[in-house]
């Protein structure tokens, strides 16, 4: 029971990322941060290793030409479509946030579906135990009868609602992304990829968000804030 449970969750659970950070760092206009307090908030271009995953999905190559946006002193890309706060709105970030929607929906659905089988198991196997009754009877010779008594209708809703549980939780399994999906997915999120994204207008706009991190920081106080 324990490992259909597991396969039932499988569908709600992430995968490992299929991007990588490469030495190096891609220089802005802004430069480097060199105070503690623009350290917090500043973001660095590097090279990226993603996955190009071919239109059939069936095979996949090392594409290393991309680059990702980090925080100071960090190895793991920042999500593309949650630098929109930081870096606003553009053609660029927008064409990224599509990119992980539609994985992002199947996921969302391929957990709920799993988290509803597993409940659903969850309760039918507890009214499919809970369907038999032992009646012990005393005879007047003072010996003792036991009979097993069967609750028809616990018993039959416990077995619907155990394989309605697995028909969510392969439904589940199902409409999970595979794991091409998955891949340009992770592309999408964290790495831009040239010529698709012009790599001066993403250089300009994390230059801009650097000056005005420079500029927060500049302020008096506003280091000790932090």
């Amino acid at each position: 029971m324990q490992k259909l449970w597991a396969a039932l969750l499988i569908p709600a659970l992430g995968c490992a990322s299929t991007v990588a950070r490469l030495p190096g760092e891609i220089p802005t206009q802004s430069g480097n941060a060199t105070t503690p307090c623009e350290s917090t908030e500043w973001l660095v271009l590097a090279p990226t290793e993603s996955r190009e995953v071919s239109h059939s999905g069936r095979s996949s190559v090392a594409r290393k030409d991309g680059f990702g946006a980090y925080r100071v002193g960090e190895s793991h890309p920042e999500s593309i479509p949650g630098l929109a706060e930081r870096l606003g709105s553009s053609p660029i970030i927008d064409r990224h946030k599509a990119g992980v929607e539609r994985h992002d929906n199947k996921l969302m659905l391929a957990g709920g579906l799993g988290a509803a089988g597993v409940i659903a198991l969850g309760i039918g196997s507890y009214f499919f135990a809970t369907s038999f009754d032992t009646k012990t009877t005393k005879n007047s010779d003072g010996t003792t009868e036991e009979d097993q008594d069967v609750n028809g209708g616990r018993l039959g809703g416990g077995a619907a609602l155990i394989a309605a549980g697995f028909g969510l939780g392969i439904a589940g399994i199902v409409v999970s992304p595979s794991s091409g999906e998955r891949a340009r997915a992770d592309q999408s999120r964290y790495v831009f990829t040239p010529p698709e994204d012009d790599p001066e207008a993403v250089k300009s706009m994390v230059a801009r968000h650097n000056s005005g991190v420079r500029d927060r920081c500049a302020k008096p106080g506003a280091a000790a804030a932090r």
